[in-house]
């Protein structure tokens, strides 16, 4: 049997819908905003190795479980809310994990231990707090301790957002003047 290699066939099989020159992920700002997605790689489809699979495979799990759990306790919530943001000739566009009456819970399930919200998720809950006008959370799955998981308030900086604009603006020209004539 060869389940690994069927887990690995899924994880990298070919997204349903193309990259597009002006469609930018809210999840991969900070990728943007770090140089790790460039103009050189923006097309490239990353490789997803054993461990961001299993990562990935245990977060969709606890996920399920705990829209499971919501929905039991007849909580209102809603997964997979596509918000998005059309900023001059692009777009942001990011879907929630968890979204509530009042506020957007964003879950992560690192391999470390982690409190409070890393700089790399920070660009993500920016995005889906200016999106939605609602207070978000970090839900970080814990794998020790007493709490299934642990709750973190974002809060936005001055001019956060408007940093992560410009960045998106500048790669968005860079992109199109290094594609222009590719159609």
């Amino acid at each position: 049997m060869q389940i690994n290699k069927a887990l690995y066939n899924y994880d990298n099989r070919k997204k349903e819908k193309e990259r597009e020159v002006g469609k930018y992920h809210a999840s991969e700002i900070f990728s943007i905003c770090k140089g790790y997605t460039t103009t050189g790689n923006f097309f490239k489809q990353k490789e997803i190795n054993g461990e961001s699979s299993l990562n990935m495979f245990i977060g969709s799990a606890l996920e399920e479980e705990l829209a499971k759990r919501l929905e039991w306790n007849k909580m209102d919530f809603k997964q997979q809310t596509r918000h998005e943001i059309k900023l001059d000739d692009f777009s942001i566009s990011g879907k929630t994990d968890f979204e509530f009456p009042d506020c957007i819970i964003e879950t992560k399930c690192p391999k470390d231990h982690t409190e409070g919200i890393p700089d790399k998720w920070r660009p993500q809950m920016c995005f889906y707090n200016k999106a939605s006008g609602k207070q978000v959370y970090l839900g970080i799955f814990n794998k020790t301790g007493d709490k299934i998981i642990n709750l973190y308030k974002y809060t936005p900086e001055d001019g956060e957002w408007e940093r992560i604009v410009e960045v998106i603006k500048d790669f968005d020209k860079r992109l199109k003047k290094r594609y222009a004539n590719k159609n």
